[in-house]
C-alpha cells in the first residue's frame, strides 16, 4: 500500500513540475526588435555531388545549377541590453518582403525569351544544408518579416535552358511598403555533361523529381 501510494506522489509531482514548465514557457513573450535590411548578395551554386557547394569559377552544369539570394539585415545592433526571462527577442523587418522574382538576362528557350521572368523555373530548396538557411514564405503568399542578421535563400533551378553558355540573372525583391530592391548575378557558365562526368544522383532536378 506504501509503494502505490508514494508511487502516486511521485507521478502527481511529475505533472505538477511538467505543467509549471509549460506555463513557464507560455508567459514567455516575445519583444519585437525591428530591423532593416541593408544589403541582397547573389551566389551561384553548384548540386552536381553528393551536398551543394559554391560554384567555382562560376562554372556549374546546367543541370545542378542553384542561386543563394543572401539578405543582410542590421538584426542584433538595435537589442535592448537587458530583458528578464519571460520574455525573448524577436527580430521583425520594419519593411517586410513580399515577392521575389527571377528574371533572365539570356534567352533560355522560345517560352523564357531574354528578359522573362524565370521565378517559376526555380523551386525554394527544402530547409536542410546549410546554417542560416531562410525559407522563402513569398512562394505561398506570404511575408519574410521574422529575419537574422544573415538569412540564405536556396532556389534549385528546375527548367534547364536548352543550350549551355553565360547566363545572368535578375532578382528584385518588393517590399510591403512597394518599394523594391533589384540585384544583377555575375555571369555564369552553364555547361553540359559529358559522358566521363556524368550526373550525381544529387542534381537539382533529379532531385526534385524524387519528392
Amino acid at each position: 500500500m506504501k509503494k502505490h501510494l508514494t508511487q502516486l506522489l511521485l507521478s502527481l509531482l511529475f505533472l505538477v513540475v511538467t505543467a509549471m514548465t509549460c506555463d513557464e514557457q507560455d508567459w514567455a513573450e516575445p519583444i519585437d526588435v525591428p530591423c532593416t535590411l541593408k544589403e541582397v548578395e547573389l551566389y551561384h551554386w553548384d548540386n552536381a555531388g553528393e551536398k551543394p557547394k559554391e560554384a567555382v569559377d562560376n562554372k556549374v552544369l546546367k543541370e545542378a545549377y542553384m542561386m543563394e539570394i543572401r539578405l543582410l539585415t542590421d538584426a542584433g545592433e538595435k537589442d535592448p541590453e537587458s530583458y528578464d526571462a519571460d520574455h525573448y527577442l524577436r527580430h521583425v523587418l520594419s519593411d517586410g518582403i513580399k515577392k521575389i522574382q527571377i528574371f533572365t538576362e539570356t534567352a533560355f528557350n522560345e517560352e523564357f525569351p531574354a528578359g522573362a521572368e524565370v521565378t517559376s523555373c526555380f523551386y525554394d530548396y527544402p530547409k536542410t544544408f546549410v546554417k542560416d538557411q531562410q525559407t522563402d514564405y513569398t512562394v505561398n503568399g506570404g511575408v519574410i518579416s521574422m529575419i537574422d542578421e544573415v538569412n540564405k535563400i536556396y532556389k534549385a533551378l528546375l527548367t534547364i535552358p536548352q543550350s549551355g553558355g553565360e547566363f545572368r540573372f535578375r532578382v528584385v525583391l518588393t517590399m510591403e511598403s512597394g518599394e523594391t530592391v533589384e540585384r544583377l548575378s555575375d555571369p555564369v557558365t552553364f555547361g553540359r555533361p559529358t559522358a566521363m562526368d556524368g550526373m550525381a544522383p544529387s542534381s537539382s532536378a533529379s532531385y526534385f523529381k524524387k519528392q
